[in-house]
């Protein structure tokens, strides 16, 4: 039987897992690999996981979540790769593009002003 702390712990593994970019397919095997768990109890945390990310993003004003969960999941992934393969420019741009999609970080707490002559 597993405790709720250790249902804990496995959740924020996962989590961590996809916020570093990682598939949820590729989490599954990890979760399922580092706990010694079965694949479907994995996917039931993955799961779990996937719902704690989502909350997350629903604390954002985005009109259309599926759309922008998508590409959260996608510039996620290329950073990953990016580190993996050492082309670590790859990474920052996503990551840029992932900070500016979300509003956060230094050149997205304050309103822009354009100026136009």
């Amino acid at each position: 039987m597993t405790t709720k702390h250790q249902v804990l712990e496995r959740t924020n593994y996962a989590v961590k897992l996809l916020l570093l970019g990682r598939s949820t397919s590729a989490v599954v095997e990890k979760v399922a690999e580092r706990e010694g768990c079965s694949r479907r109890t994995a996917r039931r945390i993955a799961a779990r996981a996937l719902k704690v990310v989502k909350a997350d993003l629903d604390k954002v004003d985005i009109e259309n979540p599926e759309l922008a969960s998508l590409l959260i999941h996608q510039l996620q992934e290329i950073a990953a790769k990016g580190l993996e393969t050492n082309q670590l420019g790859s990474s920052v741009a996503a990551l840029r593009e992932l900070s500016a999609m979300v509003g956060i970080g230094k050149h997205n707490t304050k309103k822009r002003i354009s100026w136009r002559p």
